[in-house]
């Protein structure tokens, strides 16, 4: 039986961590990555705001504080013209949980998908849409980090090859550990030199090709 997408994902993150060698063994502290200065060509970038549907309402869900986070950065990427695609949980489609959390004001223009899974990009719909709108460049937000950031980062890069750019603080997740565990493994996997790590301020839109 062939192996699921997810599953081989998680044995590719895994497998790669030890092909970069990194000892399986508990260490004392996260090897995290520094974020630097990133500049992007608009015109081939989409804006991936993962899972920050109407449940960032509840102040015991932990994206309820990404989510007036990311609705600062939003205008800068709209001002640059960028793509924007929300993604919300396919088992939220069609209930009071389906909609993009309300303080995105979200304009028309912005997608939104709903995937069926961690990876965002199993099932291909949104690898087919970027390639179409000829994106080579994702950046990649949302809540959980060790979910949908993880997986739809991992996805996007090893899988599909699109450069792929993280802001560090444009994710988080239900404890630093689980944050923090993130970006470790996105940082030590063998195909780490896809990403670059940002923050939402150093992140920087250039001239639109």
């Amino acid at each position: 039986m062939a192996a699921s997408p997810s599953v081989s994902l998680l044995t590719a993150l895994l497998m790669g961590v030890y092909a970069a060698g990194v000892s399986a063994a508990p260490s004392t502290q996260p090897n995290l990555p520094e974020p630097r200065p990133v500049v992007v060509d608009p015109g081939k970038t989409a804006l991936l705001v993962l899972d920050m549907s109407t449940r960032c309402n509840d102040p015991r869900q932990i994206c309820s504080e990404l989510a007036p986070v990311l609705a600062r950065f939003l205008p800068k990427a709209r001002a640059a013209g960028v793509l924007t695609i929300y993604t919300v949980s396919l088992n939220a489609r069609g209930t009071a949980l389906g909609e993009v959390w309300g303080g995105f004001e979200r304009k028309d223009d912005e997608l939104v998908l709903y995937p069926d899974g961690s990876d965002k990009c199993v099932g291909g719909e949104i690898s087919t849409l970027l390639r179409e709108r000829g994106i080579d460049t994702v950046i990649v937000t949302g809540s959980s980090s060790n979910q949908a950031v993880l997986y739809t980062a991992s996805g996007a890069a090893r899988n599909h090859g699109f450069k792929t750019i993280i802001p560090v603080d444009g994710m988080n997740a239900a404890n630093p550990y689980e944050h923090e565990y993130t970006l470790h493994q996105l940082n030590n996997v063998s195909f780490a030199s896809l990403f670059s790590f940002t923050t939402l301020d150093m992140l920087e839109f250039g001239e639109r090709s």
